[in-house]
Protein backbone atom coordinates (compact mmCIF):
# COMPACT_ATOMS: atom_id res chain seq x y z
CA UNK A 1 0.00 0.00 0.00
CA UNK A 2 1.27 3.47 -0.89
CA UNK A 3 2.36 5.50 2.15
CA UNK A 4 0.52 8.72 3.02
CA UNK A 5 3.59 10.58 4.27
CA UNK A 6 7.15 10.71 2.95
CA UNK A 7 9.94 10.00 5.47
CA UNK A 8 11.29 13.29 6.82
CA UNK A 9 14.90 12.32 6.12
CA UNK A 10 14.09 11.89 2.44
CA UNK A 11 12.74 15.44 2.04
CA UNK A 12 14.86 17.36 4.57
CA UNK A 13 18.61 17.46 3.99
CA UNK A 14 19.72 19.94 6.69
CA UNK A 15 20.90 18.16 9.88
CA UNK A 16 20.05 21.12 12.11
CA UNK A 17 16.49 21.18 10.74
CA UNK A 18 16.13 17.46 11.45
CA UNK A 19 17.37 18.03 14.98
CA UNK A 20 14.96 20.94 15.43
CA UNK A 21 12.01 18.86 14.24
CA UNK A 22 12.74 16.19 16.83
CA UNK A 23 13.46 18.79 19.55
CA UNK A 24 17.06 17.72 20.11
CA UNK A 25 18.66 19.37 23.19
CA UNK A 26 21.71 19.98 21.01
CA UNK A 27 20.12 22.96 19.28
CA UNK A 28 17.97 24.54 22.01
CA UNK A 29 20.38 27.48 22.43
CA UNK A 30 19.57 28.65 18.89
CA UNK A 31 15.79 28.85 19.23
CA UNK A 32 13.62 30.61 21.85
CA UNK A 33 11.20 27.70 22.10
CA UNK A 34 10.04 24.62 20.25
CA UNK A 35 6.81 24.56 18.28
CA UNK A 36 5.55 21.68 20.43
CA UNK A 37 5.13 24.10 23.36
CA UNK A 38 3.40 27.46 23.51
CA UNK A 39 5.70 30.40 24.14
CA UNK A 40 4.46 33.99 23.90
CA UNK A 41 7.19 36.44 23.04
CA UNK A 42 7.31 39.91 24.53
CA UNK A 43 5.46 41.95 21.91
CA UNK A 44 5.49 45.73 21.95
CA UNK A 45 4.16 47.05 18.67
CA UNK A 46 1.91 49.93 17.64
CA UNK A 47 -1.17 47.81 16.98
CA UNK A 48 -3.42 50.68 15.75
CA UNK A 49 -0.79 51.68 13.20
CA UNK A 50 -0.26 48.07 12.13
CA UNK A 51 -3.99 47.59 11.65
CA UNK A 52 -4.23 50.86 9.72
CA UNK A 53 -1.42 49.87 7.33
CA UNK A 54 -2.70 46.33 6.82
CA UNK A 55 -6.23 47.62 6.25
CA UNK A 56 -5.16 50.18 3.66
CA UNK A 57 -3.04 47.68 1.74
CA UNK A 58 -5.61 44.90 1.66
CA UNK A 59 -8.47 47.26 0.85
CA UNK A 60 -6.41 48.54 -2.08
CA UNK A 61 -6.27 44.94 -3.35
CA UNK A 62 -10.01 44.33 -2.82
CA UNK A 63 -9.41 41.69 -0.18
CA UNK A 64 -12.48 39.69 0.90
CA UNK A 65 -14.36 40.38 4.13
CA UNK A 66 -12.68 37.52 6.04
CA UNK A 67 -9.28 39.18 5.54
CA UNK A 68 -10.54 42.53 6.83
CA UNK A 69 -12.09 40.84 9.86
CA UNK A 70 -8.81 39.15 10.69
CA UNK A 71 -6.93 42.45 10.47
CA UNK A 72 -9.29 44.05 13.03
CA UNK A 73 -8.60 41.18 15.45
CA UNK A 74 -5.04 42.44 15.83
CA UNK A 75 -6.25 45.52 17.73
CA UNK A 76 -6.80 43.20 20.69
CA UNK A 77 -3.58 42.61 22.64
CA UNK A 78 -4.59 38.99 23.27
CA UNK A 79 -4.45 38.24 19.55
CA UNK A 80 -1.38 37.52 17.45
CA UNK A 81 -0.12 36.86 13.95
CA UNK A 82 1.27 33.68 12.45
CA UNK A 83 3.47 34.77 9.57
CA UNK A 84 5.16 33.26 6.58
CA UNK A 85 6.81 34.93 3.64
CA UNK A 86 8.37 34.45 0.26
CA UNK A 87 9.60 36.52 -2.64
CA UNK A 88 6.86 36.98 -5.24
CA UNK A 89 6.87 34.52 -8.10
CA UNK A 90 5.18 34.66 -11.45
CA UNK A 91 1.64 33.24 -11.01
CA UNK A 92 2.71 32.54 -7.36
CA UNK A 93 5.86 30.60 -8.37
CA UNK A 94 6.55 27.00 -7.25
CA UNK A 95 3.91 25.09 -5.31
CA UNK A 96 5.72 25.33 -1.99
CA UNK A 97 4.76 29.03 -1.77
CA UNK A 98 1.10 28.04 -1.72
CA UNK A 99 1.85 25.25 0.76
CA UNK A 100 3.54 27.77 3.09
CA UNK A 101 0.48 29.99 2.95
CA UNK A 102 -1.91 27.09 3.63
CA UNK A 103 0.31 25.95 6.51
CA UNK A 104 0.10 29.41 8.04
CA UNK A 105 -3.69 29.44 7.74
CA UNK A 106 -4.00 26.02 9.40
CA UNK A 107 -1.50 26.74 12.18
CA UNK A 108 -3.39 29.95 12.99
CA UNK A 109 -6.59 27.91 13.18
CA UNK A 110 -5.01 25.28 15.44
CA UNK A 111 -3.56 27.83 17.85
CA UNK A 112 -6.71 29.92 18.21
CA UNK A 113 -8.91 29.48 21.27
CA UNK A 114 -11.43 31.44 23.31
CA UNK A 115 -8.68 33.56 24.87
CA UNK A 116 -6.31 34.13 21.95
CA UNK A 117 -7.07 34.51 18.25
CA UNK A 118 -4.28 33.98 15.72
CA UNK A 119 -4.45 35.38 12.19
CA UNK A 120 -2.37 34.33 9.15
CA UNK A 121 -0.19 36.93 7.41
CA UNK A 122 1.84 36.44 4.24
CA UNK A 123 4.87 38.74 3.97
CA UNK A 124 5.28 39.43 0.27
CA UNK A 125 9.07 39.96 0.07
CA UNK A 126 8.68 42.21 -2.95
CA UNK A 127 11.96 44.05 -2.32
CA UNK A 128 13.88 41.05 -3.63
CA UNK A 129 15.97 41.98 -6.67
CA UNK A 130 16.65 38.55 -8.16
CA UNK A 131 14.17 38.72 -11.00
CA UNK A 132 15.73 35.63 -12.61
CA UNK A 133 14.08 33.55 -9.90
CA UNK A 134 10.71 35.22 -10.44
CA UNK A 135 10.29 35.54 -14.21
CA UNK A 136 9.34 31.96 -15.10
CA UNK A 137 7.24 28.98 -14.12
CA UNK A 138 7.36 25.25 -14.78
CA UNK A 139 4.40 23.23 -16.03
CA UNK A 140 4.22 19.70 -17.39
CA UNK A 141 4.26 19.08 -21.14
CA UNK A 142 4.04 15.50 -22.38
CA UNK A 143 4.91 14.37 -18.86
CA UNK A 144 8.11 16.40 -18.71
CA UNK A 145 8.71 19.70 -16.88
CA UNK A 146 8.72 22.67 -19.25
CA UNK A 147 10.01 26.12 -18.33
CA UNK A 148 7.93 29.10 -19.52
CA UNK A 149 9.62 32.49 -19.31
CA UNK A 150 8.00 35.89 -19.06
CA UNK A 151 10.45 38.81 -19.53
CA UNK A 152 10.07 41.49 -16.86
CA UNK A 153 10.68 45.02 -18.06
CA UNK A 154 13.18 47.31 -16.31
CA UNK A 155 15.47 46.94 -13.33
CA UNK A 156 14.94 46.87 -9.61
CA UNK A 157 12.93 44.83 -7.16
CA UNK A 158 9.67 43.04 -7.77
CA UNK A 159 7.82 46.05 -6.34
CA UNK A 160 9.54 48.41 -8.80
CA UNK A 161 9.48 46.55 -12.10
CA UNK A 162 6.36 47.33 -14.08
CA UNK A 163 4.41 44.46 -15.56
CA UNK A 164 4.54 44.20 -19.31
CA UNK A 165 0.92 43.30 -19.93
CA UNK A 166 1.64 42.22 -23.49
CA UNK A 167 4.26 39.74 -22.26
CA UNK A 168 1.98 38.51 -19.48
CA UNK A 169 -0.76 37.97 -22.06
CA UNK A 170 1.62 36.03 -24.29
CA UNK A 171 2.70 33.87 -21.37
CA UNK A 172 -0.91 33.11 -20.45
CA UNK A 173 -1.60 32.22 -24.09
CA UNK A 174 1.36 29.86 -24.04
CA UNK A 175 0.03 28.17 -20.89
CA UNK A 176 -3.40 27.88 -22.51
CA UNK A 177 -1.82 26.25 -25.55
CA UNK A 178 0.04 23.68 -23.43
CA UNK A 179 -2.59 22.93 -20.79
CA UNK A 180 -5.14 20.15 -21.23
CA UNK A 181 -8.65 21.17 -22.21
CA UNK A 182 -10.71 21.13 -19.06
CA UNK A 183 -13.86 22.84 -17.88
CA UNK A 184 -11.72 25.03 -15.62
CA UNK A 185 -8.99 26.25 -17.98
CA UNK A 186 -10.60 29.29 -19.58
CA UNK A 187 -12.07 30.77 -16.40
CA UNK A 188 -8.85 30.32 -14.43
CA UNK A 189 -6.62 31.89 -17.08
CA UNK A 190 -9.09 34.71 -17.64
CA UNK A 191 -9.01 35.47 -13.92
CA UNK A 192 -5.19 35.49 -13.91
CA UNK A 193 -5.24 37.89 -16.85
CA UNK A 194 -7.73 40.14 -15.06
CA UNK A 195 -5.57 40.22 -11.90
CA UNK A 196 -2.56 41.12 -14.03
CA UNK A 197 -4.46 43.95 -15.71
CA UNK A 198 -5.24 45.40 -12.27
CA UNK A 199 -1.60 45.22 -11.14
CA UNK A 200 1.20 47.76 -11.46
CA UNK A 201 4.16 45.48 -10.76
CA UNK A 202 5.05 41.89 -9.92
CA UNK A 203 4.74 42.44 -6.17
CA UNK A 204 1.24 43.85 -6.62
CA UNK A 205 0.29 41.01 -9.02
CA UNK A 206 1.51 38.40 -6.57
CA UNK A 207 -0.50 39.81 -3.65
CA UNK A 208 -3.67 40.11 -5.73
CA UNK A 209 -3.29 36.52 -6.91
CA UNK A 210 -2.67 35.17 -3.40
CA UNK A 211 -5.72 37.03 -2.08
CA UNK A 212 -7.83 35.70 -4.93
CA UNK A 213 -6.72 32.14 -4.17
CA UNK A 214 -6.61 32.18 -0.37
CA UNK A 215 -8.40 35.30 0.82
CA UNK A 216 -11.49 33.27 1.66
CA UNK A 217 -9.39 31.57 4.35
CA UNK A 218 -8.57 34.99 5.85
CA UNK A 219 -4.96 35.21 4.65
CA UNK A 220 -3.66 38.78 5.07
CA UNK A 221 -1.07 40.09 2.57
CA UNK A 222 1.49 42.84 3.11
CA UNK A 223 4.56 44.22 1.37
CA UNK A 224 7.38 45.61 3.55
CA UNK A 225 7.46 49.04 1.92
CA UNK A 226 3.98 49.73 3.30
CA UNK A 227 5.38 49.32 6.83
CA UNK A 228 8.67 51.09 6.20
CA UNK A 229 8.01 54.17 8.36
CA UNK A 230 7.42 51.91 11.34
CA UNK A 231 10.89 50.41 10.77
CA UNK A 232 12.82 53.70 10.98
CA UNK A 233 14.11 53.09 14.56
CA UNK A 234 15.38 49.68 13.48
CA UNK A 235 17.32 51.11 10.53
CA UNK A 236 18.76 53.81 12.81
CA UNK A 237 20.14 51.05 14.99
CA UNK A 238 21.65 49.36 11.93
CA UNK A 239 23.37 52.63 11.02
CA UNK A 240 24.63 53.14 14.58
CA UNK A 241 26.03 49.58 14.75
CA UNK A 242 26.76 48.94 11.08
CA UNK A 243 28.64 45.63 11.24
CA UNK A 244 27.27 44.15 14.46
CA UNK A 245 24.83 41.83 12.66
CA UNK A 246 27.55 40.30 10.49
CA UNK A 247 29.75 39.79 13.55
CA UNK A 248 26.98 38.02 15.47
CA UNK A 249 26.01 35.97 12.43
CA UNK A 250 29.53 34.68 11.89
CA UNK A 251 30.07 33.98 15.60
CA UNK A 252 26.89 31.91 15.66
CA UNK A 253 28.07 30.15 12.51
CA UNK A 254 31.31 29.24 14.27
CA UNK A 255 29.33 27.87 17.21
CA UNK A 256 27.25 25.73 14.86
CA UNK A 257 30.45 24.37 13.32
CA UNK A 258 31.64 23.39 16.80
CA UNK A 259 28.50 21.32 17.14
CA UNK A 260 29.07 19.62 13.78
CA UNK A 261 26.64 21.64 11.65
CA UNK A 262 27.26 23.57 8.44
CA UNK A 263 26.10 27.20 8.83
CA UNK A 264 23.64 28.38 6.18
CA UNK A 265 24.98 31.91 5.89
CA UNK A 266 28.24 33.82 6.23
CA UNK A 267 28.72 37.55 5.72
CA UNK A 268 31.81 39.70 5.19
CA UNK A 269 32.79 41.41 8.47
CA UNK A 270 32.37 44.88 6.91
CA UNK A 271 28.92 44.22 5.43
CA UNK A 272 25.97 46.27 6.66
CA UNK A 273 22.83 44.21 6.46
CA UNK A 274 20.64 46.73 4.67
CA UNK A 275 20.35 48.31 1.25
CA UNK A 276 20.10 51.92 0.17
CA UNK A 277 18.28 51.97 -3.14
CA UNK A 278 19.49 48.77 -4.72
CA UNK A 279 23.03 49.14 -3.38
CA UNK A 280 24.40 46.93 -0.67
CA UNK A 281 26.33 48.86 1.99
CA UNK A 282 29.78 48.11 3.39
CA UNK A 283 31.33 50.00 6.28
CA UNK A 284 34.92 51.23 6.04
CA UNK A 285 34.83 54.20 8.42
CA UNK A 286 32.07 55.58 6.23
CA UNK A 287 29.19 53.84 4.44
CA UNK A 288 30.08 52.76 0.94
CA UNK A 289 27.27 52.16 -1.57
CA UNK A 290 28.98 51.28 -4.82
CA UNK A 291 30.94 54.37 -5.82
CA UNK A 292 29.07 56.62 -3.42
CA UNK A 293 30.06 57.20 0.20
CA UNK A 294 27.73 58.32 3.00
CA UNK A 295 28.55 59.60 6.44
CA UNK A 296 26.47 58.39 9.37
CA UNK A 297 24.77 61.78 9.52
CA UNK A 298 23.91 61.70 5.82
CA UNK A 299 22.36 58.23 6.08
CA UNK A 300 20.27 59.22 9.10
CA UNK A 301 19.05 62.31 7.26
CA UNK A 302 18.18 60.20 4.20
CA UNK A 303 16.35 57.70 6.41
CA UNK A 304 14.12 60.43 7.88
CA UNK A 305 13.55 62.08 4.51
CA UNK A 306 13.03 58.97 2.38
CA UNK A 307 12.64 55.76 4.42
CA UNK A 308 11.45 53.89 1.32
CA UNK A 309 14.99 54.05 -0.05
CA UNK A 310 16.06 51.67 2.73
CA UNK A 311 15.41 47.96 2.75
CA UNK A 312 16.58 44.95 4.74
CA UNK A 313 18.66 42.11 3.38
CA UNK A 314 18.03 38.43 4.01
CA UNK A 315 19.58 38.60 7.50
CA UNK A 316 17.59 41.55 8.85
CA UNK A 317 14.34 41.01 6.95
CA UNK A 318 12.89 38.69 9.64
CA UNK A 319 13.75 41.22 12.35
CA UNK A 320 12.04 44.08 10.50
CA UNK A 321 8.96 41.89 10.11
CA UNK A 322 8.76 40.95 13.78
CA UNK A 323 9.68 44.43 14.97
CA UNK A 324 6.52 45.93 13.48
CA UNK A 325 4.01 43.03 13.62
CA UNK A 326 2.57 41.19 16.64
CA UNK A 327 4.16 37.91 15.56
CA UNK A 328 3.71 34.78 17.60
CA UNK A 329 5.13 32.30 15.08
CA UNK A 330 6.88 32.15 11.74
CA UNK A 331 6.14 29.25 9.37
CA UNK A 332 9.33 28.13 7.63
CA UNK A 333 10.53 25.66 5.07
CA UNK A 334 13.39 23.22 5.88
CA UNK A 335 16.15 25.55 4.63
CA UNK A 336 14.66 28.54 6.45
CA UNK A 337 14.70 26.67 9.76
CA UNK A 338 18.45 26.11 9.35
CA UNK A 339 18.75 29.80 8.47
CA UNK A 340 16.89 30.95 11.59
CA UNK A 341 19.35 28.99 13.74
CA UNK A 342 21.83 31.83 13.15
CA UNK A 343 19.45 34.70 13.90
CA UNK A 344 18.45 34.49 17.57
CA UNK A 345 21.28 36.68 18.84
CA UNK A 346 20.63 39.22 16.07
CA UNK A 347 17.03 39.48 17.24
CA UNK A 348 18.37 40.18 20.72
CA UNK A 349 20.70 42.86 19.40
CA UNK A 350 17.63 44.80 18.24
CA UNK A 351 15.65 44.15 21.41
CA UNK A 352 13.24 41.85 19.61
CA UNK A 353 12.44 38.33 20.74
CA UNK A 354 12.53 35.74 17.99
CA UNK A 355 9.16 34.09 17.26
CA UNK A 356 8.50 30.37 17.54
CA UNK A 357 9.45 28.65 14.28
CA UNK A 358 6.88 26.23 12.90
CA UNK A 359 7.76 23.86 10.04
CA UNK A 360 5.44 24.10 7.05
CA UNK A 361 3.58 21.20 5.55
CA UNK A 362 4.74 19.79 2.22
CA UNK A 363 3.04 17.75 -0.47
CA UNK A 364 3.54 15.68 -3.57
CA UNK A 365 0.49 15.38 -5.80
CA UNK A 366 -0.08 11.95 -7.29
CA UNK A 367 -2.44 11.83 -10.24
CA UNK A 368 -4.29 8.65 -11.20
CA UNK A 369 -1.97 8.02 -14.16
CA UNK A 370 1.00 7.92 -11.76
CA UNK A 371 -0.85 5.94 -9.12
CA UNK A 372 -1.63 3.25 -11.69
CA UNK A 373 2.08 2.84 -12.49
CA UNK A 374 3.01 2.66 -8.80
CA UNK A 375 0.40 -0.01 -8.18
CA UNK A 376 1.09 -1.96 -11.36
CA UNK A 377 4.77 -2.44 -10.48
CA UNK A 378 4.36 -2.37 -6.68
CA UNK A 379 6.60 0.69 -6.33
CA UNK A 380 7.36 3.14 -3.56
CA UNK A 381 7.63 6.85 -4.34
CA UNK A 382 11.40 7.05 -3.99
CA UNK A 383 11.84 4.16 -6.42
CA UNK A 384 11.06 6.82 -9.04
CA UNK A 385 14.04 8.96 -7.99
CA UNK A 386 16.31 6.79 -10.18
CA UNK A 387 14.09 5.78 -13.12
CA UNK A 388 16.94 4.29 -15.18
CA UNK A 389 17.94 1.86 -12.46
CA UNK A 390 14.30 1.15 -11.75
CA UNK A 391 13.53 0.22 -15.36
CA UNK A 392 16.52 -2.09 -15.45
CA UNK A 393 15.34 -3.75 -12.26
CA UNK A 394 11.77 -4.13 -13.45
CA UNK A 395 12.83 -5.62 -16.77
CA UNK A 396 15.49 -7.89 -15.31
CA UNK A 397 13.44 -9.33 -12.51
CA UNK A 398 11.36 -11.42 -14.90
CA UNK A 399 14.34 -13.60 -15.88
CA UNK A 400 16.63 -13.17 -12.88
CA UNK A 401 14.94 -15.92 -10.79
CA UNK A 402 15.39 -18.37 -13.70
CA UNK A 403 19.11 -17.65 -14.01
CA UNK A 404 19.65 -17.64 -10.25
CA UNK A 405 18.10 -21.08 -9.86
CA UNK A 406 20.07 -22.33 -12.89
CA UNK A 407 23.34 -21.05 -11.40
CA UNK A 408 22.54 -22.84 -8.17
CA UNK A 409 21.94 -26.12 -10.01
CA UNK A 410 25.21 -25.78 -11.99
CA UNK A 411 27.14 -24.96 -8.82
CA UNK A 412 25.66 -28.00 -7.06
CA UNK A 413 26.40 -30.27 -10.04
CA UNK A 414 29.99 -29.03 -10.40
CA UNK A 415 30.39 -29.43 -6.65
CA UNK A 416 29.61 -33.13 -7.04
CA UNK A 417 31.95 -33.40 -10.04
CA UNK A 418 34.71 -31.63 -8.09
CA UNK A 419 34.39 -34.11 -5.20
CA UNK A 420 34.67 -37.05 -7.63
CA UNK A 421 37.69 -35.45 -9.38
CA UNK A 422 39.39 -34.95 -6.02
CA UNK A 423 39.03 -38.70 -5.28
CA UNK A 424 40.30 -39.76 -8.73
CA UNK A 425 42.99 -37.14 -9.37
CA UNK A 426 43.32 -34.06 -7.15
CA UNK A 427 45.11 -32.13 -9.89
CA UNK A 428 41.83 -31.98 -11.83
CA UNK A 429 40.03 -29.85 -9.19
CA UNK A 430 41.33 -26.59 -10.65
CA UNK A 431 40.07 -27.65 -14.08
CA UNK A 432 36.63 -28.29 -12.62
CA UNK A 433 36.55 -24.87 -11.00
CA UNK A 434 37.75 -23.20 -14.20
CA UNK A 435 35.02 -24.99 -16.16
CA UNK A 436 32.40 -23.79 -13.68
CA UNK A 437 33.75 -20.24 -13.98
CA UNK A 438 33.43 -20.35 -17.77
CA UNK A 439 29.88 -21.67 -17.57
CA UNK A 440 28.86 -18.97 -15.08
CA UNK A 441 30.50 -16.28 -17.20
CA UNK A 442 28.63 -17.47 -20.29
CA UNK A 443 25.42 -17.57 -18.31
CA UNK A 444 26.03 -13.98 -17.17
CA UNK A 445 26.61 -12.84 -20.74
CA UNK A 446 23.48 -14.63 -21.88
CA UNK A 447 21.47 -13.09 -19.04
CA UNK A 448 22.68 -9.60 -20.06
CA UNK A 449 21.68 -10.25 -23.69
CA UNK A 450 18.24 -11.48 -22.69
CA UNK A 451 17.80 -8.54 -20.33
CA UNK A 452 18.69 -6.03 -23.06
CA UNK A 453 16.35 -7.75 -25.46
CA UNK A 454 13.60 -7.81 -22.86
CA UNK A 455 14.13 -4.12 -22.19
CA UNK A 456 13.56 -3.34 -25.85
CA UNK A 457 10.44 -5.45 -25.79
CA UNK A 458 9.23 -3.61 -22.68
CA UNK A 459 9.39 -0.11 -24.09
CA UNK A 460 5.99 0.55 -22.53
CA UNK A 461 7.41 -0.19 -19.07
CA UNK A 462 10.23 2.27 -19.59
CA UNK A 463 7.92 4.97 -20.90
CA UNK A 464 5.48 4.54 -18.00
CA UNK A 465 8.23 4.68 -15.39
CA UNK A 466 9.86 7.80 -16.82
CA UNK A 467 6.52 9.59 -17.13
CA UNK A 468 5.71 8.77 -13.52
CA UNK A 469 9.18 9.84 -12.38
CA UNK A 470 8.95 13.17 -14.21
CA UNK A 471 5.60 13.90 -12.59
CA UNK A 472 6.79 13.11 -9.07
CA UNK A 473 10.40 14.34 -9.30
CA UNK A 474 10.46 16.90 -12.15
CA UNK A 475 14.06 17.71 -13.09
CA UNK A 476 15.04 15.31 -10.27
CA UNK A 477 13.58 17.71 -7.69
CA UNK A 478 10.66 17.60 -5.33
CA UNK A 479 7.51 18.46 -7.25
CA UNK A 480 6.64 21.31 -4.86
CA UNK A 481 9.93 23.07 -5.60
CA UNK A 482 9.42 23.12 -9.35
CA UNK A 483 5.86 22.97 -10.64
CA UNK A 484 3.44 25.92 -10.65
CA UNK A 485 -0.03 25.86 -9.15
CA UNK A 486 -1.69 26.43 -12.53
CA UNK A 487 -0.74 22.89 -13.56
CA UNK A 488 -3.24 21.50 -11.04
CA UNK A 489 -5.79 24.31 -10.92
CA UNK A 490 -6.44 23.83 -14.62
CA UNK A 491 -6.67 20.04 -14.30
CA UNK A 492 -8.72 19.80 -11.11
CA UNK A 493 -10.33 23.22 -10.68
CA UNK A 494 -10.40 25.64 -7.75
CA UNK A 495 -11.15 22.83 -5.27
CA UNK A 496 -7.60 21.59 -5.76
CA UNK A 497 -6.63 24.06 -3.05
CA UNK A 498 -9.46 22.84 -0.89
CA UNK A 499 -8.22 19.29 -1.29
CA UNK A 500 -4.69 20.22 -0.22
CA UNK A 501 -6.11 22.24 2.67
CA UNK A 502 -8.09 19.25 3.91
CA UNK A 503 -5.03 17.00 3.68
CA UNK A 504 -2.91 19.50 5.61
CA UNK A 505 -5.57 19.67 8.33
CA UNK A 506 -4.71 16.01 9.04
CA UNK A 507 -0.95 16.60 9.01
CA UNK A 508 1.64 16.81 11.76
CA UNK A 509 3.98 19.79 11.66
CA UNK A 510 6.66 19.40 9.02
CA UNK A 511 4.97 16.43 7.34
CA UNK A 512 5.26 15.91 3.59
CA UNK A 513 2.04 14.28 2.46
CA UNK A 514 1.24 12.29 -0.65
CA UNK A 515 -1.99 13.65 -2.06
CA UNK A 516 -3.83 11.43 -4.51
CA UNK A 517 -5.95 13.29 -7.08
CA UNK A 518 -8.65 12.99 -8.02
CA UNK A 519 -9.62 11.57 -4.65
Amino acid sequence: MLAKVLPTRRVVSQPITLDYLRCSPKITEFFPAHFSTKHFRDIRVDRPQVVKNLTEYNQMLNAPAKVMQNIKLLLNENNFAVITGQQPGLFTGPLFTIYKALSTIIISKRLSNSRHQFVPIFWNASEDHDLREMNHIYVMKDNEPLRIDCPLRGEGSASEVELNQEKIGQTISRIKELAPNTEFKDSILEKIQSLSNQSKNLGDFFSRTMLNLLGEYGLILIEPKYLRKMMIPLFKRMIDNPTKCSKILNETGARLKELGYSPSIHKSPNLCNFFVGRKRIVYEGDFQAGDHAYSRKELLHLLEKNPLSFSANAVTRPITQDYVLPTYAYVAGPSEIAYFAQLRQIYREFGVEMPVIYPRFGATVIENKVLMVLRKYNLKIFDLKSPGALVKRLVAREIKPLFNSSRKRFQDTFGDIEETAREINGSLVDSCRASLGRVLKEMGALEDKLTRSLRKQNFIVERQVYKAANNIFPANNLQERKINLLEYLIKFGPDFLGGVYREFLKSDYGEHRLIKLPS
